[in-house]
C-alpha cells in the first residue's frame, strides 16, 4: 500500500507470549541442569566448585545484511548478566539495542533490540583472563527501512525468534572490576523490498564493563 510519505508500510507480528515463555523455559532447564550439577552428592565426598555471578554493560556495533542494498551499520548499548556453575560451563542473559538514524538513506531510523539466553563454555576457566564461547536463543524485534526505488522504501517491523553464536575474551585488572570483548554472528529477521519477511544476518561486535560478586575457585 503505498501512502503519502511514500512508504510502504509493514507490520508483522508474533505472538509475544509464545516466545517469551519459550525463552523462560529454556533458561529455566539450563539453570535447573547447572545447579543440579553444583548440588549433587556422589557416595563419597567430592571437590565442588564455587559458583560465580557477573553483569556486564557497554557498547555495541551491529552491521546488518539488506539483501540488494548493501548493509547498515547501527549502534547501541548490551548488557547481560551471566552465573558460572561449574568450572568450564555458566548460563547467561543477554540484552541488546542498537540504532541508526538515517538508514540506508531513507531518512527513516532503525532499530534492531534482542533478548536471549544461554550457555557459555570457558575453555581455560581459572586466572584473570578467560577466553569463552557462547550459544544464544530468544527473540528479537528489527525496526528496518529498505529502499526500493528513489522515491520509495518498505518501512516495518518484525518480531522472530533470535539466535547468536560467539565468543570473546574477559580479562579482570582490579578486583571484581573487568572488560570483556565479544564478537558474534546474530540472526534476526526483517521486512525486506518485497515486503516480505526474510532471515537477516548480522555480525556484532561488543565492549563492556564487568562486575564479578564471589571468586572462582574450589570448595571442600
Amino acid at each position: 500500500m503505498l501512502i503519502p510519505s511514500r512508504e510502504v508500510a509493514l507490520e508483522r507480528f508474533e505472538p509475544k507470549s509464545r516466545i517469551i515463555a519459550a525463552g523462560v523455559i529454556l533458561l529455566t532447564l539450563l539453570v535447573s541442569t547447572a545447579v543440579a550439577q553444583n548440588h549433587y552428592q556422589g557416595p563419597t565426598p567430592v571437590t565442588a566448585y564455587t559458583p560465580t555471578f557477573n553483569v556486564s554493560g557497554g557498547y555495541s556495533f551491529l552491521s546488518s545484511q539488506i539483501p540488494s542494498a548493501g548493509r547498515a551499520n547501527l549502534y547501541g548499548v548490551e548488557a547481560s548478566a551471566r552465573a558460572d556453575f561449574l568450572p568450564h560451563w555458566g548460563v547467561m542473559l543477554d540484552a541488546g539495542y542498537v540504532r541508526a538514524s538515517n538508514v540506508l538513506n531513507t531518512g527513516h531510523p532503525s532499530y534492531t533490540m534482542t533478548f536471549m539466553g544461554g550457555p557459555v563454555f570457558y575453555p581455560i576457566p581459572h586466572g584473570r583472563t578467560r577466553p569463552f564461547l557462547h550459544a544464544l536463543a530468544g527473540a528479537g524485534l528489527v525496526d528496518s527501512a529498505v529502499p526500493v526505488n528513489g522515491t520509495t522504501y518498505v518501512h516495518g517491523y518484525v518480531e522472530r525468534p533470535a539466535y547468536a553464536f560467539g565468543g570473546g575474551i574477559e580479562h579482570y585488572f582490579l578486583g571484581p572490576f573487568g572488560v570483556r570483548f565479544t564478537g558474534d554472528y546474530l540472526r534476526t529477521a526483517y521486512a525486506d523490498a518485497n515486503a516480505k519477511v526474510s532471515a537477516q544476518n548480522n555480525l556484532r561486535a561488543t565492549g563492556s564493563l564487568v562486575f564479578r560478586m564471589g571468586h572462582p575457585g574450589r570448595r571442600e
